[in-house]
């Protein structure tokens, strides 16, 4: 084929999206990157992250606890599943052809229409029923049944792979019917609640289930490793949006000062160190080299982007406690230091899982990189305890700009740690993981992880 010839085919490629045959793609293909299609359609997950982190800060600012994390949790997981499947979807069967572009646009209506139906779910919490409510079940179906309608089409065009497409088909179909029923039939809250959990662990564990009876479909582990880093950088995005909402309202109340500028460097600097630390685990190079690792790998990263979103709404409740009052340090404190802990201990999970070690010599990283928050926290309890922060009480903004510094300071921990001593660890287990695989295929014929997941002599 000339240059004109190679060149003309690669437009029709690119700027002709008529029907095409949706067959798998090279689940061992190198290099394969995220497409425009796929940014367009993480950017709704903007808004939802975003909606979801604003209504957790404002229920915790009434002092709807548990409330207020049983509905964020409900929206996070959620709107993180339809995004996965979504993306397991698209990694192996994304062709960008017509068809596929308007199933993706639907979607996108869906994660939408959901958003609008967050602040229901927070209010029925709040007041003691359940947060499912039906404007999120419509949002939630309008995600999955286009999800459903090209699991079909795959089955159909994929003839290798159909086992495992109709499996899916089966599995999304009997969930959104559950969905359904929860949100208009009339039932305790306690059983509403039982059956959401149930349904999410349906979800969950159902497509392990049948991918080990009926195979895998050829998903490509180094393009899911960036489509979860991208939504993971989308998270993180609210921590930054926190930051600038909450030195905003300070600057306007007190004006700038040396406080101020200090929560806003602490904020960027938390938001920073997450990143940093999140691609301090090689999920890309590992992924490729044991393909079947990606199914515990994905599941941590449903808590991950809750927990990261969550540290955005701990800086929001720092903007609702500036502007109206009624928080106290000690909450904003916990807001914050709870979800940057959990994100740490998430992202040594993650590195947990991939490279199957648990080192514990991270412990004492770990400890001293808590040791901050747990002083942060400290400081919130002893100050003032049981009083609503009060800007114009002496010493207020100093010891809210410390709080937020010794939580930044956390995050610097975590970050210098890993440099210095996680990259040794790093080798050293993929070393182990490496002699260990080398000894289990000793035994028998060669074993080698295939594209899909799947070990084949």
């Amino acid at each position: 084929m000339g240059e004109d010839e190679h060149f003309t085919a690669q437009l029709r490629e690119e700027l002709r999206h008529r029907v095409r045959p949706m067959r798998g793609r090279d689940p061992k293909e190198r290099g394969r990157t995220t497409t425009p299609l796929e940014l367009l359609y993480d950017l709704t997950y903007v808004v939802a992250f975003a909606a979801a982190s604003d209504m957790l800060a404002e229920q915790l600012s009434h002092g709807d606890i548990w409330p207020a994390l049983g509905a964020y949790i409900f929206a996070v997981w959620a709107v993180s599943w339809a995004w996965l499947n979504f993306t397991w979807f698209t990694s192996a069967y994304g062709n960008d052809d017509l068809l596929f572009r308007i199933a993706t646009i639907v979607q996108m209506v869906g994660v939408l229409v959901l958003t609008y139906g967050l602040p229901v779910s927070f209010e029925r919490a709040a007041h003691g029923e359940s947060p499912n409510n039906l404007l999120m079940v419509i949002g939630y179906i309008i995600m999955r049944v286009p999800q459903i309608l090209l699991w079909l089409r795959a089955a159909r065009e994929d003839p290798d792979h159909r086992s495992n497409a109709l499996s899916y088909v089966v599995i999304i179909s009997i969930a959104q019917v559950g969905w359904l029923l929860t949100a208009i039939v009339p039932l305790p809250v306690g059983v509403t609640v039982t059956a959401l959990i149930v349904l999410a662990l349906f979800e969950m564990v159902a497509p392990v289930v049948a991918t080990r009876s009926y195979g895998f479909s050829p998903w490509n582990a180094g393009h899911l490793a960036e489509r979860f880093a991208l939504l993971t950088l989308i998270t993180i995005g609210e921590v930054i949006a926190g930051t600038t909402a909450a030195v905003g309202a300070l600057t306007q109340q007190v004006g700038w000062s040396p406080e101020a500028v200090l929560i806003a460097a602490s904020g960027l600097v938390t938001a920073a160190a997450v990143w940093w630390t999140y691609f301090l685990v090689p999920s890309r190079a590992i992924l490729e080299r044991r393909p079947e690792r990606a199914f515990g790998w994905r599941y941590a990263h449903l808590a991950l982007f809750g927990s990261i979103a969550a540290i955005g709404a701990g800086l929001h409740l720092t903007t609702i406690a500036v502007e109206k009052g009624g928080v106290s340090l000690l909450g904003i404190a916990l807001a914050l230091a709870v979800p940057l802990a959990t994100t740490i201990v998430l992202i040594f999970l993650t590195w947990s899982v991939l490279l199957r070690s648990f080192d514990f010599t991270h412990v004492p990283l770990l400890l001293i990189t808590l040791a901050p928050l747990a002083a942060a926290v400290v400081v919130g309890a002893v100050t003032r305890p049981g009083q609503s922060i009060d800007l114009e009480q002496p010493g207020s903004l100093t010891t809210l700009s410390l709080v937020v510094g010794l939580v930044a300071l956390g995050a610097v921990v975590e970050v210098v740690g890993h440099e210095l001593v996680g990259f040794g660890h790093t080798l050293r287990a993929w070393r182990a993981d490496r002699s260990g695989f080398a000894r289990d295929s000793a035994g028998g014929p060669p074993r080698i992880a295939g594209g899909d997941g799947t070990a084949r002599s």
